[in-house]
């Protein structure tokens, strides 16, 4: 039996393929090797994932866990040991969810991945490994074409005071426009990024209105010509898309790609059930 995981830094959704027609699901809290030992990640599965299963941990085969934080080769080793205490007859193997995602998302043809959600990564893709990927320099220095990117291009467009009236009186009557609190949340929090993309569901509302059309278009605009058009052989590859940005999104998305003569692809909201297809 395969376990196949996709796994964020807050939630890891599973799949146990028992055959073609018995596939179990379950879910859990994310394991990033950056917060999680070994030791704490295998009480954690033991606890939270095994019960879910409902099978003996010897009788699973092989386990695929794509994860956030996976990147470098102490981080794998990590969670592999993980995976090894708990599952002792299975084969292992572990990656970065960026490869998770490009496997989701091309299978196993050439293509670009990208990702659209909080934040935004992408790569080129041959079909079965990374070939090339444009570093994602996070919510402080990149994010270009995320939710808290998009977040932030309209706050700051609210208090430059570069609204039409009639967005401008929607938006402060949803949120507390309070500089003082924005500047809590982004100089202060743990979390600012998750606090600035709460305003893509304003815009995913409003999107209709040509202002916030065109802004959203504008920071897919940023994010084709910083990540994307900088891959080889672009203009021939298929461009496809993991998120619920670029799900709520998708039009603005294809006008920016047809203005640059790319290919627009596919768009998946969660890659798990596309990895399931990806190993069988």
């Amino acid at each position: 039996m395969q376990l196949i995981a996709d796994s964020g830094s807050t939630k890891t959704s599973w799949r146990l393929v028992k055959s073609a027609n018995e596939i179990t699901k379950a879910s859990t809290i994310g394991y990033n090797p950056h917060y999680f030992s070994t030791e704490k990640m295998v009480e954690s599965m033991q606890k939270l994932l095994i019960p879910q299963l409902g099978v003996p941990v010897e009788t699973v085969s092989d386990v695929f866990f794509y994860g956030s934080g996976c990147s470098t080769p102490n981080s794998v080793a990590l969670v592999e040991n993980a995976f090894t205490a708990t599952f002792p007859k299975a084969t292992i193997f572990v990656d970065h969810d960026l490869l998770g995602a490009a496997r989701a998302l091309c299978g196993k043809e050439p293509g670009v991945a990208c990702i659209l959600g909080t934040g935004s990564n992408s790569c080129a893709y041959d079909g079965e490994n990374i070939t090339d990927n444009v570093p994602s320099l996070g919510f402080m220095l990149g994010d270009e074409g995320a939710g808290a990117s998009l977040g932030r291009r309209l706050v700051r467009k609210y208090f430059y005071r570069e609204m039409p009236k009639d967005i401008e009186t929607a938006f402060r009557e949803e949120y507390q426009m309070n500089k003082e609190v924005i500047f809590h949340n982004v100089y202060k929090s743990e979390l600012p990024s998750r606090y600035m993309a709460q305003f893509t569901k304003f815009m995913s509302k409003h999107l209709d209105h040509p202002f916030i059309f065109n802004l959203v278009k504008k920071e897919f605009a940023s994010f084709a010509d910083t990540q994307i058009m900088k891959y080889d052989n672009v203009q021939n590859l298929p461009i496809h898309f993991l998120g619920s940005v670029a799900f709520y999104f998708r039009a603005a998305l294809e006008e920016v790609l047809n203005e640059r003569g790319l290919t627009f692809g596919r768009i998946v909201r969660e890659p798990i059930e596309t990895l399931v297809e990806y190993h069988n």
